[in-house]
């Protein structure tokens, strides 16, 4: 553990991120502020709640700058796990970035996303080929994977939105196959499927369309269906044969790294398909229940290729091999222990002057959005500035999502 460095995290999902929150945990402690807004802070806060490391709080701009203070005589990375590829994770880059201009002891801004290769969240650009997503897995690899009984066949569909609703979770054929599926299987939903179940409150700008909810909710009557527990989804990867997703998702990608011949079943429609994507190669696609039932028949029937025998060495023409000290690497290439850059443990820190140039900043760009970033209203004080009814605060929601 490093006493020289810390690492500070707006949170603003469920289970999404919280693989990743324990790799950086493992190298040093974490302050974790959680969104009032977020439908999952309760879940979050449990979870979290026996790992020494983290810290948690609630997020505001008084309780991130009294942190910074108290915190002042160390380095401090802000890590964003927010897809700058998005207007969120784009507006809260320019507000910590900001504040870091008044705090001398921030030494980065950091957006290390969430995803990995092949999932339009994922900001490539930013690892550095540094395969974070693996880093728990690796360091917990010998930890076993307790579940009631063995599975062949891993379910795993992603989500969409109502203006491109191109997920496997979309089509109502194929749920209503998985659920009569007599193969071995085990079902994991997307994090948000789960929190839509148990809280019955929507993300605000991160939510399932009607038709997901709809079939969210048959697929909790599969006796087959993973409950919601935090479980890292590669150790399940790791036990199956055959994986089931979306194109549009980091889970094929994912799937390459292991070198035990798994078969990749991937839904993509005509309006997804990329004819850049390099990783279709590894995959058997399909667009509808009768293509499904194909690849099934010709798997049991010892009928259908196998394409991942070199997949390995593809996921190693994009990350460096997984060996779970990514995160020390990443800490060597940012140079935040080198960093020759004296923290003023006496430096003042005039809070009305940061929070009022952060008012000056933002002010006039007053959006929803906007005030997501900066977290001090709630989602239902946020409604009740902006909106007259549910229906104008999603269609303004989904313009947000979908303006880049």
């Amino acid at each position: 553990m490093s006493e020289n460095l810390t690492f500070f995290v707006p949170y603003h999902t469920g289970y999404a991120h919280a693989e990743l929150i324990r790799s950086f945990s493992s190298y040093t402690d974490v302050h974790l502020f959680i969104y009032k807004w977020n439908p999952a802070r309760e879940r979050i806060k449990k979870y979290f709640s026996d790992l020494k490391q983290i810290h948690m709080y609630e997020f505001s701009i008084d309780n991130i700058i009294s942190q910074l203070i108290k915190e002042k005589h160390r380095k401090i990375v802000i890590l964003l796990t927010a897809s700058t590829n998005y207007l969120f994770g784009q507006i809260q880059l320019r507000l910590f970035r900001l504040i870091q201009q008044y705090i001398s002891s921030i030494i980065d801004v950091y957006p290390v996303g969430h995803c990995m290769y092949g999932c339009q969240s994922c900001i490539y650009a930013y690892t550095h080929c540094l395969p974070i997503t693996f880093t728990n897995y690796i360091q917990t690899k010998d930890e076993k994977l307790l579940l009631e009984k063995d599975f062949e066949i891993l379910i795993c569909p992603s989500y969409s939105f109502e203006s491109a609703p191109f997920s496997l979770l979309s089509n109502s054929d194929i749920i209503e196959y998985i659920l009569t599926l007599k193969y071995s299987h085990l079902i994991k939903l997307h994090p948000l499927a789960y929190e839509y179940k148990d809280n019955n409150n929507n993300h605000p700008f991160l939510s399932l369309t009607d038709l997901e909810k709809k079939h969210v909710e048959l697929l909790f009557q599969s006796k087959n269906l993973l409950l919601n527990e935090q479980i890292n989804t590669l150790k399940l990867i790791e036990h199956t044969r055959i994986i089931i997703c979306d194109s549009n998702s980091s889970i094929p990608f994912e799937t390459l790294y292991f070198q035990d011949n798994k078969y990749i079943f991937v839904y993509e429609t005509i309006d997804d398909y990329d004819e850049q994507d390099d990783r279709e190669k590894y995959f058997h696609k399909f667009s509808n229940v009768e293509q499904l039932k194909l690849l099934f028949e010709n798997y049991y029937n010892h009928q259908l290729e196998c394409k991942t025998e070199n997949s390995h060495e593809f996921f190693l023409e994009k990350y460096d091999e997984p060996n779970g000290n990514e995160i020390e690497k990443l800490v060597h290439i940012r140079q935040w222990i080198i960093i020759d850059k004296q923290n003023n443990q006496e430096e003042s820190f005039d809070i009305d002057t940061i929070k009022q140039t952060i008012h000056n900043e933002f002010k006039s760009i007053s959006t929803p959005m906007t005030l997501y970033t900066l977290g001090e209203l709630s989602m239902s004080e946020i409604e009740q500035s902006f909106f007259s009814d549910e229906n104008q605060l999603f269609d303004i929601m989904q313009n947000n999502v979908n303006e880049l």
